[in-house]
């Protein structure tokens, strides 16, 4: 209410200061700066000194999710997200901008991930509108990485993710976005089975596409190929061929973003602790265990923010673990839970994916009974 009732801002020194700030804003997030935090909160302070500028909201909304992406503040980031909105006023310019930071970024973390789908696929459209072609592409790209990993559809999902990349190479030409998509589209493909397309991930990402990547401190692009690599090795039961970039990623990403929770976390954590507890069970190495129990952890932290976006992938983390320690009752009820949870939030990929889980689970000791009817 404080912030509402704040006057306009009329010194013209403030007013290019906080338009500066804005653009520095953007260039730290393209680069994944530390210095994001101390920005936004710069322009908020000034605004509270100066008054309200409609820059101000930007700089807002850019607090909410350093609150978030940084400190793991969920609820006082997603609060302050929603209020950077409900001020923004009817400047479309700077609301596409502020929805594009709330919808991909902040309420992931709190509300049902499917119906932020079309919330992204109409800021979208409403950037193109507008002009505001670095916001729709980024928009895009956010809409893409949660649809392919919430498990959309992929027959209509790869014609979007078709188009999308034509209009950006044809009209857009940014190359940056163009490698960060290609990879959603040829995973669609493999996933698919599509003859004309890559039929394995390792054709489409290889160890030299992560490594270069890294070298070129395109830390987030890096782990976003990552994950999509540890899901279709997973689902196509490529363990072994996947194992050495596992054990070579896993670990850096994990000291690096141990304080941090964006999307593409959500699933190399996932997917990775799955494959960690499978290369547990069959070597009982340690750096296996400390993986999944890592991965477990953040689950935990996670559903006590979204039980609805979370709940499934912690129970079937558990399931595994207490499989990997010869709990056979425990894992079967969690194995059961999984599948309950995945099928009540709407993720029928994980569902599937439980099923296969739990029929394997049910194979190997001797549960033949249940494997029919899992499968």
């Amino acid at each position: 209410s404080k912030l509402r009732s704040l006057p306009e801002m009329t010194d013209s020194t403030k007013k290019e200061a906080m338009a500066f700030l804005e653009e520095m804003l953007r260039c730290s997030y393209q680069i994944q700066s530390i210095h994001l935090p101390l920005l936004a909160c710069r322009m908020v302070r000034i605004s509270v000194q100066y008054g309200w500028t409609k820059t101000s909201c930007v700089g807002l909304a850019s607090l909410a999710l350093s609150l978030v992406t940084v400190f793991s503040d969920f609820s006082e980031g997603y609060c302050l997200a929603k209020t950077s909105m409900s001020i923004a006023g009817s400047d479309k310019r700077v609301l596409c901008s502020i929805m594009s930071i709330t919808y991909g970024m902040i309420n992931i973390w709190k509300e049902p991930i499917q119906a932020i789908l079309p919330q992204l696929k109409d800021v979208y459209n409403m950037s193109l509108k507008y002009g505001l072609i670095d916001n729709a592409l980024a928009t895009g790209m956010f809409h893409a990485y949660r649809a392919l990993f919430t498990g959309s559809l992929l027959k209509p999902f790869s014609k979007e993710v078709a188009l999308f990349m034509r209009n950006n190479s044809e009209r857009h030409k940014r190359r940056l976005m163009h490698l960060c998509v290609a990879p959603i589209s040829n995973g669609i493909s493999c996933l698919r089975g599509n003859s004309s397309g890559p039929q394995n991930v390792d054709e489409f990402i290889t160890e030299e596409h992560l490594a270069e990547a890294l070298r070129n401190k395109e830390t987030t692009f890096c782990e976003c190929m990552l994950a999509i690599k540890l899901m279709c090795s997973f689902i196509f039961r490529r363990l072994d061929e996947i194992k050495a970039t596992v054990r070579q990623y896993l670990e850096p990403f994990e000291r690096q973003g141990s304080a941090s929770a964006q999307f593409v976390n959500i699933y190399r954590l996932f997917y990775g602790g799955l494959l960690s507890l499978h290369y547990y069970r069959e070597s009982r190495d340690q750096f296996w265990l400390d993986r999944a129990e890592h991965a477990i952890q953040k689950m935990e932290v996670w559903t006590a923010e979204s039980v609805w976006n979370f709940e499934n992938k912690l129970l079937l983390l558990q399931a595994e673990r207490h499989y990997a320690f010869g709990e056979m009752d425990l894992a079967a009820e969690k194995y059961k839970l999984a599948q309950k949870s995945s099928k009540k939030h709407r993720f029928v990929h994980e569902e599937a994916l439980a099923c296969e889980l739990a029929a394997t689970f049910h194979e190997k000791t001797g549960n033949l009974q249940f494997v029919a009817e899992l499968l």
